[in-house]
């Protein structure tokens, strides 16, 4: 696996806990790709448990099985948090809770329900639902989305926005000298994405061929796209292919990802589906102003003409539209990313994360 915005919400919700005085661990893998998650939350005073992998089959669920039952018996009480991506999964996690003695089990589901959904999974999903205190979705959309599709117990499924650090992403941050690095000088219209590029459903394909309809009337404009991950070759003969492999810049993975926002002009997220993008949170943080499809959490933080600007899915035309609008109206766009800062200030912070969260704890039965 890698590092993404699970990852990073189990950074932010742990850290958070254990400010607050309160006795926290994480059980996790012990993989070289989430090193960065465990050191983090260990020095954040989170006592970190990496279970080795045991194999598969039968002796393997056995060893596992025990080795978290030993694990979350030195937390007698305790209320068990799992964090998936999908919502398959997490039997052997809930009995080991079980047998363990934990107070209340409750899941965070982190990606809307992906098809296919069979019968079998429908009742699967009941059967495991009765065993779950709360499951907390990070939209409302992704909670509808698993209500309509698996038929969830709507009294057991609650909304938490994922929180953002405001320190860390805030109009005040300087780019220093980003535009230089990328040879351009501050004149120049800068449009960007951020993105894992290991995935069709993030959709920067529409981001590119939307690159290429704004540069046809905008040809000073530049595009960024920060990520990587295997999609990247294919999504830089895109660029290729259109003309465009000259306005088009690929960064990579970066760990400067406030910067490279506070550079740019409009901050495009083009997803096709998700439950909640960081990175538009982020960008929203920073003062920018966006332009998003209404997928995940946009339509909860994203609204039409006041916080931003929502298009259709995977219409890469409204996107250049929306684009255009903005580097044409820059009292606009000021206002878009100025409405979109109080509303990540007012509602979207890391606190406001953890005390919601808290409150799911202590009224779970």
């Amino acid at each position: 696996m890698l590092m993404g915005g699970m990852e990073e919400h189990v950074i932010q919700l742990a850290s958070g806990l254990a400010r607050r005085g309160r006795r926290t661990a994480v059980i996790c893998s012990p993989y070289e790709s989430i090193r960065p998650m465990r050191d983090q939350l260990a020095a954040n005073g989170v006592n970190v448990h990496a279970l080795p992998d045991r194999g598969r089959g039968p002796v393997g669920a056995a060893g596992r099985f025990m080795a978290l039952v030993r694990t979350l018996k030195t937390y007698p009480g305790c209320v068990l948090h799992m964090h998936f991506t999908g919502y398959r999964g997490g039997d052997l996690v809930v009995l080991a809770a079980r047998a363990a003695g934990a107070s209340k089990v409750v899941r965070s589901v982190h990606l809307p329900p992906v098809p296919p959904i069979t019968r079998l999974d429908r009742a699967g999903i009941s059967w495991r639902d009765r065993l779950l205190a709360r499951v907390i979705c990070v939209s409302r959309p992704t909670r509808q989305a698993h209500l309509d599709a698996l038929g969830r117990d709507p009294t057991k499924c609650v909304v938490v926005h994922n929180g953002i650090d405001l320190q860390r992403f805030s109009p005040s941050i300087a780019p220093d000298g980003v535009r230089s690095k990328l040879r351009l000088d501050d004149t120049t219209p800068l449009v960007g994405t951020v993105s894992r590029l290991g995935e069709e459903r993030k959709g920067v394909n529409y981001f590119i061929d939307m690159a290429a309809e704004v540069a046809r009337t905008h040809p000073r404009a530049r595009f960024l796209v920060v990520g990587d991950g295997h999609l990247r070759p294919a999504l830089e003969a895109q660029a290729q292919r259109l003309g465009i492999h000259d306005r088009v810049i690929f960064t990579g993975e970066r760990d400067d990802v406030a910067r490279l926002l506070a550079a740019m002009d409009v901050f495009v997220i083009p997803s096709l589906y998700e439950a909640c993008q960081y990175a538009l949170l982020e960008a929203m943080a920073m003062g920018k102003p966006v332009v998003a499809t209404p997928a995940g959490v946009a339509p909860d933080v994203v609204f039409d003409h006041d916080t931003g600007l929502l298009v259709p899915l995977a219409d890469s035309r409204a996107m250049a539209t929306a684009v255009r609008g903005l580097l044409n109206d820059a009292p606009l766009a000021a206002r878009l990313g100025q409405k979109a800062r109080e509303l990540m200030a007012r509602q979207f912070s890391v606190d406001v994360m953890v005390d919601n969260i808290s409150r799911v704890y202590a009224e779970a039965s």
